[in-house]
């Protein structure tokens, strides 16, 4: 007989905290990074600064959270050419919470995010899907620079409790 396993938490609870663990780490990533790879040519043509990856993987969704809850205060932008390290950690926690309660909001409500193609639940899904698009290619981009991240950035990545809680 197979054994059945309750959810400790409602699914969109447990969806909003997976989403609050991958925000985490993004600042995490960016707080780790050495810093003379923050602004350092990209390897390749067509190809984003790490800050502006950072900025990119920031800037995404904003417009959505603004058309979803008007009024409620969503961060601005990151200028991709002249954000600093600490602005950018600053603003992906700005988003975080911004995120946490707006889409968590839309959750309880009628799950609409206005202007997105899918629900709720659909955008965390989409940004947490492109924020670890976007990471891997800040990962690779910093070992191609010739700044590896430290094995114990890789391993405190990957600890996604740890990352909820702080």
């Amino acid at each position: 007989m197979a054994k059945t396993h309750r959810l400790s938490a409602p699914p969109g609870d447990a969806l909003l905290k997976a989403y609050s663990a991958n925000a985490r780490i993004n600042q995490y990533l960016v707080q780790q990074l050495d810093p003379a790879v923050w602004q350092a040519p990209a390897p390749g043509p067509k190809t984003r600064t790490i800050a502006a990856q950072v900025a990119h993987l920031h800037n995404c969704g904003l417009r959505y959270l603004e058309r979803t809850a008007p009024g409620f205060p969503v961060p601005g932008e990151l200028d991709r050419r002249r954000v600093t390290r600490a602005q950018a950690v600053r603003a992906l926690g700005a988003k975080r919470k911004a995120v946490l309660a707006i889409v968590g909001g839309a959750l309880k409500d009628d799950g609409k995010i206005v202007g997105f193609h899918h629900d709720a639940a659909g955008y965390l899904m989409y940004y947490m899907l492109h924020d670890a698009h976007t990471r891997g290619q800040i990962v690779l981009q910093a070992r191609l620079l010739g700044y590896p991240i430290k094995q114990k950035t890789m391993i405190g990545m990957w600890q996604f409790s740890k990352r909820a809680k702080e």
